[in-house]
């Protein structure tokens, strides 16, 4: 009789035991809520508060690169637009009567800088898609706004490249010109959206400065500069020597775009009850909030989307 009767507590412990290990490994499905006015106004804090709130807590916006929906985007399709200023002086002589500013793209430049990369390197001249400073003048002449969406290849990055070339006859009273460029621009319209994502400018992704052919005593001449931090800059001289400078940016994936992120509200030893976000433009935005618990043994997660339209 004691041994039935231990058999039978021993048992009881076991299954008491496993149960207990299995409500230990469950996760429990978040079951937080959210409450906040559904319009607010430009400028002024909207009080989110959170009731019940999970381990962790993000929070999408619905502002421009803070969108839910666009959360695991890396390329984006849509109209592929660049401009860009430009001047020229000088250019006299026999030089003047030849454009010695082209625009280059390549997909198979190396990024190194050299001379030799430029050389072995396939370049592709697109400057009939731009109006090119031709007035000898300091005065810029804006190129335009050209769609380069066709130089765009899925995951394979281009170089763009403003190239001088000019040849030297000083018996011709020929001098090279001085070439000026600024307001550089790239940027992608995303299909189906009302905004445009910029893709290069002045300072992004960057630049490189090669001299091909040409070399001066005076560091003025004869290669591209950055001329007071603002604009770059190539001035040539009464010289017999022919002269070849290449301005290449970084390399510029035209169809790559960064995923969107949200702001992480609440990490697992934190505590959350309500938060401020203030609008700074009118529209409807799609505010997305996920919740997610976590343990050893694994996460759920529960994604709570709404609406919110802010005014002026």
């Amino acid at each position: 009789m004691k041994k039935s009767i231990y058999r039978i507590l021993s048992l009881l412990l076991l299954i008491l035991t496993a149960q207990s290990c299995e409500d230990l490994e469950d996760v429990k499905v978040p079951d937080y809520e959210v409450a906040f006015t559904a319009t607010a106004m430009v400028g002024e804090p909207v009080t989110f508060t959170i009731e019940n709130a999970p381990d962790f807590l993000n929070f999408y916006s619905g502002e421009f690169s803070h969108e839910y929906k666009n959360k695991t985007r890396t390329a984006a399709e849509g109209t592929i637009n660049m401009s860009f200023d430009s001047s020229q002086n000088w250019q006299n002589g026999t030089s003047g009567t030849t454009q010695s500013l082209s625009v280059q793209v390549s997909s198979d430049y190396d990024g190194s800088g050299t001379v030799d990369a430029i050389a072995n390197a396939t370049w592709t001249a697109i400057s009939d898609r731009f109006t090119l400073a031709t007035d000898r003048t300091y005065d810029y002449t804006n190129s335009g706004i050209a769609d380069i969406t066709d130089l765009a290849s899925e995951g394979k990055p281009v170089f763009i490249a403003f190239k001088i070339y000019a040849e030297g006859k000083v018996s011709e009273d020929n001098r090279q010109g001085e070439y000026r460029f600024d307001n550089f621009n790239i940027d992608l319209a995303v299909s189906g959206e009302t905004y445009s994502l910029t893709k290069a400018d002045m300072t992004n992704p960057g630049w490189s400065m090669v001299n091909v052919a040409g070399f001066n005593d005076n560091n003025v001449y004869d290669h591209w500069v950055l001329w007071d931090n603002d604009f770059f800059r190539v001035k040539g001289e009464q010289a017999d020597y022919t002269n070849e400078d290449w301005l290449i940016t970084a390399p510029i994936n035209l169809s790559g775009v960064t995923p969107d992120t949200g702001e992480p509200l609440k990490t697992y030893s934190s505590q959350l009850e309500n938060f401020t976000h203030t609008y700074t433009e009118a529209g409807t935005y799609v505010v997305t909030f996920v919740g997610t618990n976590e343990t050893i043994y694994g996460n759920e997660a529960v994604v709570k989307e709404y609406s919110i339209v802010v005014t002026e």
